[in-house]
């Protein structure tokens, strides 16, 4: 098929665009198609098909595609944050940091599920990113959009290990917690000593022994008002207090 857009003629055997001085060959060796000269020229007659120098330049100066190009496979794959280079398979993106990038992490610096088409197949193979460009939107007053768009980057990987980090935080606490989101507001703090301040007193704890004082001055109380003086409960009711009496 010819792609008019492109102006490419694509083998619909491999789904990849042939350059048109090579679409003999290619249907020969690869798929044991004889093309006659007849019928290569009735093909291109007129189409104004781009030449194999002008594919050369077309992949040399293309880093993205603003669309994907009708006619070749589509694929999901990961691209390398620091220069756009794509790829389907993450041995190759660990390769590519290796002899690219030493010294940044892989997993840091790599975008997945990345749609993607490498449109070409042997030594002419690169495979481009796919963006819509109705959804990006670049300050044209920026110098360096491309850096603008890394810390971007950079930033969204952050806030998402963060959401994650919280998110199985969130299962180990109760639905109180969960509720009130106190695992956020204790972020940064000593959190083994809040545990020990907020745990409950065992019985050679200090604290525990002033909290069976207390419960036992105010158990005292209630039973001195419960059968005392009425009026002296009066009293003290009049005074604001609501009184609790322990049955």
């Amino acid at each position: 098929m010819i792609n008019e857009k492109m102006r490419w003629i694509i083998c619909r055997r491999c789904d990849k665009a042939v350059p048109s001085e090579y679409i003999q060959p290619h249907l020969r060796r690869k798929h044991r198609i004889y093309c006659s000269d007849d019928t290569f020229n009735s093909i291109i007659s007129g189409r104004g098909l781009m030449s194999l120098d002008s594919i050369i330049a077309f992949r040399e100066d293309t880093t993205v595609l603003e669309a994907a190009i009708s006619g070749i496979l589509t694929r999901k794959g990961h691209k390398c944050v620091e220069c756009g280079h794509c790829t389907p398979v993450w041995g190759s993106m660990t390769d590519h940091f290796v002899k690219k990038h030493n010294g940044l992490d892989a997993k840091d610096w790599t975008e997945h599920e990345i749609g993607m088409q490498a449109p070409f197949g042997g030594r002419l193979k690169k495979w481009f990113e796919i963006i819509d460009r109705s959804m990006v939107e670049v300050d044209e007053q920026n110098e360096s959009p491309w850096d603008a768009v890394k810390v971007l980057l950079a930033k969204n990987r952050r806030r998402e290990r963060v959401s994650t980090e919280r998110e199985e935080n969130v299962r180990l606490v109760t639905g109180f917690v969960s509720r009130t989101r106190w695992d956020i507001l204790i972020e940064g703090h000593d959190k083994k000593q809040l545990m020990a301040l907020g745990a409950i007193a065992k019985e050679k704890d200090t604290l525990h022994k002033v909290m069976k004082v207390s419960e036992k001055y105010f158990t005292e109380i209630s039973d001195k008002l419960r059968v005392g003086d009425v009026l002296l409960r009066r009293k003290i009711e009049s005074q604001g207090y609501v009184i609790t009496l322990h049955h």
